[in-house]
Parts: structure tokens; sequence; C-alpha cells
């Protein structure tokens, strides 16, 4: 969605965008201080005239979550994997972690709870 003139350093590109955006969004709201940006941003006509910002789905991807790991409820790591990691993986990496280690060496496990892509709980005897 650049606008005219939008060449130049990719920081400026990215901020001139973020305007543009930032414009567009506070159309519905204000629409004549949302034109008179428009217009001061560099570009003609109204903003009602102007495409609806799309979201770029491959941005707004996770590239890795943050897993809490506890041991019979108390927190004692955090994993950062990957966001394909399944739940069973997450639950392996949990186990094998040094700060996890040392309070289920020696202990039964007897349940491993998960809460999808945020939480695994070992309980321990």
């Amino acid at each position: 969605m650049q606008g005219p003139g939008k060449a130049g350093r990719p920081a400026d590109v990215v901020l001139s965008e973020s305007l543009d955006i930032l414009t567009l969004l506070l159309s519905p709201f204000a629409p004549h201080l949302a034109d008179e940006m428009w217009e001061s941003l560099g570009h003609s006509g109204y903003t009602y005239h102007a495409a609806w910002p799309t979201v770029d789905e491959l941005a707004a991807r996770e590239d890795a979550i943050t897993w809490a790991i506890q041991v019979n409820g108390k927190l004692r790591d955090r994993l950062d994997l990957p966001a394909e990691t399944s739940d069973d993986e997450a639950s392996q990496h949990a186990q094998r972690t040094e700060k996890v280690a040392p309070f289920i060496s020696g202990k039964t496990i007897r349940k491993v709870i998960v809460v999808p892509r945020r939480l695994v709980n070992i309980v321990t005897d």
C-alpha cells in the first residue's frame, strides 16, 4: 500500500506505510481529520475511496511460542519452542530441561497435563 514517492530506506517505507494505515483506520471515526492527514501524506482523493488495509498472514504468524513448564503446579522453567511443535514434543522437551530435571529425578511421573501452546505440567508422586 505504498503511496506516491515512498521509495527510500526500509525504515522510511515502514513509517510511511504505517502512517497510511493509521490514517485509514482513523477515517471511520474522524473522516475530516483523516482526509486532511491523507492529503498531507501525499495522497489525492478521500480516504473512503482508498482500499482498506489487508492482513499479511505470513507476517502475523508466530515463529516461536513460550511454554511454561510446571512440576506439581509450580513454575520451574520456560521454553521457547517453534510454533509447529506438537504437545507431545513439548512434553518431552519439558522433561529434559536442566531446571526441571532435579524435581522429577527419582520420582514417578503420574501424569503430564498439557495446555496446547501454553503450558506443560508434570505431576509426580
